[in-house]
């Protein structure tokens, strides 16, 4: 099945994409050396989407549409539940197509039936597509991820892009539920971020350039020797400084490692932050260790909060 194999691709590929440096980096803090707070102190709920939620970070859009994939999403959805964690499911267009790999994605409101549930659509989707994607995973909001330039560079992606705005449009002001545009790793810029706010969308997550790289996915998987795109996009951290101005909540995703990474991109404005590669790494482990390392992020979390305060 052609769809299914190329979902594989995707985390087979993301999984070898090595994340190194990025512009958090390049971020320097200045500690408290005399916080005068206890951890015990901090308190790390935030708001996602208009539910409040335990801590400022969510599980960000991978993946579903094969038999491997569904394993990974069983993994992700135990995180979820475990953790009180929002989970952004990978995008709906494999069952969209073919129905019979709706369990791929379902599979995670099975295993945790009362948590907080992302839906996700392209921005080809119909409106209809929407409430179907919404529909059938009884989703509690809706993801529409915008990603032109992995688009181009995918041999059978798209690259008639006219109706985009319409459709999130439509989307946005006919769909019961929240609704989120990201981008997938390329960043926005102001301008790009302004279109949106004034299509009415009221949460935007800017997914900027420094993690998981689609155009290097897309030219691996073509086996092209074409790496002009490799190195396009806006970072994390400047997409957030273009969003600063904003009267859309921002979510931030792109290049975040750890818990330094979530603090600074929490200090640049954003209200939560997605990480996808580090939940996807989590998959390889027995689940107690997974919990283990997710409590460590957690903790780590809290130091930040104390060092910097």
């Amino acid at each position: 099945m052609k769809i299914s194999k190329r979902k594989d691709e995707h985390v087979k590929y993301a999984k070898l994409n090595k994340v190194g440096e990025n512009d958090f980096d390049l971020i320097n803090l200045e500690h408290n050396s005399l916080p005068n707070i206890s951890m015990d102190q901090v308190n790390l709920k935030t708001n996602f989407l208009g539910f409040e939620i335990d801590y400022p970070f969510y599980i960000n859009a991978m993946t579903g549409g094969s038999r491997k994939t569904k394993k990974i999403n069983e993994k992700l959805a135990l995180y979820a539940k475990e953790f009180n964690i929002p989970l952004i499911l990978g995008s709906s267009s494999a069952f969209l197509k073919d129905e019979t790999l709706l369990d791929t994605y379902l599979v995670a409101r099975q295993i945790n039936k009362d948590g907080i549930i992302v839906a996700n659509v392209s921005a080809n989707a119909t409106l209809d597509d929407a409430k179907l994607a919404v529909k059938m995973i009884n989703a509690d909001a809706l993801s529409i991820h915008i990603n032109v330039i992995q688009e181009l560079v995918m041999k059978e992606g798209d690259r008639d892009f006219t109706k985009w705005t319409s459709n999130i449009k439509d989307i946005v002001n006919n769909i019961k539920v929240p609704v989120i545009v990201k981008e997938v790793g390329f960043g926005m810029s102001k301008k790009t971020i302004t279109t949106l706010e004034n299509l009415g969308v009221k949460y935007i997550d800017v997914s900027g350039k420094g993690g998981t790289n689609f155009a290097f996915i897309e030219r691996v998987r073509s086996k092209s020797q074409n790496m002009i795109f490799e190195n396009v996009g806006i970072s994390t951290v400047k997409s957030l400084e273009n969003a600063k101005d904003s009267k859309s909540t921002i979510f931030a995703s792109g290049g975040i490692r750890n818990a330094l990474d979530i603090y600074k991109a929490l200090m640049l404005g954003a209200s939560a932050v997605g990480l996808s590669k580090y939940f996807l790494n989590l998959t390889k482990y027995k689940d107690e260790v997974a919990f283990m390392k997710i409590n460590n992020l957690i903790n780590d979390l809290k130091k930040c909060f104390v060092i910097y305060k």
